[in-house]
């Protein structure tokens, strides 16, 4: 079977058999006509928005081709919020732009708790104001729990904590404060995440 027909078939998945998603290894054996095809398929299922698989193909078959269609998509708000986040996460990985980080700060208040959780978990870790801000509100609001496991690893990445970065014994007090339902246990952690980054 060739590279090209097992990446139709994956359309014809469903459920389960969808989970990993259009992975890197669908494209890897594939030749730049069968990446080109693949590519143009792929575009023409973008439909009104696109999917976060969607995107994230486009951007495996040919990035550079990828980045100059989606990204004037993304600029001018023709796609879906769960496109937006990987198209951002996408463009950001090969060029590096801050002003990308606003469209997931935007997400992070969305309605939709999955777009909160996708924004916190693909949100590039660069410690801007606005992103710090932007983690920090959703750690004291957030209600669900995936949502709050991204926002929380996501604001320890972006200040460089892990459990081998810090005493185990801080690293763990700072983890459950940022869990902690009192709000001034949370705010404690960010003291103490400010002061480690001093």
């Amino acid at each position: 079977m060739s590279a090209y027909q097992n990446f139709l078939d994956f359309f014809s998945m469903h459920n389960k058999e969808r989970l990993d998603g259009l992975s890197e290894s669908y494209f890897t054996a594939m030749t730049q006509q069968e990446r080109a095809m693949a590519f143009d398929y792929m575009l023409g299922r973008l439909g009104a928005g696109g999917t976060e698989e969607i995107i994230h193909g486009l951007f495996r078959a040919d990035p550079i081709r990828a980045a100059e269609t989606i990204g004037p998509l993304l600029r001018d708000g023709k796609l879906s919020g769960e496109a937006q986040i990987a198209a951002a996460w996408n463009l950001y990985r090969s060029h590096r732009d801050d002003g990308l980080l606003s469209v997931f700060i935007h997400y992070m208040s969305s309605t939709d708790r999955r777009l909160r959780a996708k924004a916190a978990y693909y949100v590039p870790a660069v410690l801007t104001e606005e992103l710090k801000l932007g983690l920090q509100g959703m750690i004291r609001t957030e209600t669900e729990q995936l949502p709050r496991i991204h926002a929380v690893d996501k604001l320890l990445e972006c200040y460089g904590v892990t459990e081998e970065s810090i005493e185990q014994s801080k690293y763990l007090s700072i983890y459950r404060d940022l869990h902690n339902e009192d709000l001034k246990a949370k705010e404690r952690a960010f003291k103490q995440l400010d002061a480690l980054y001093e």
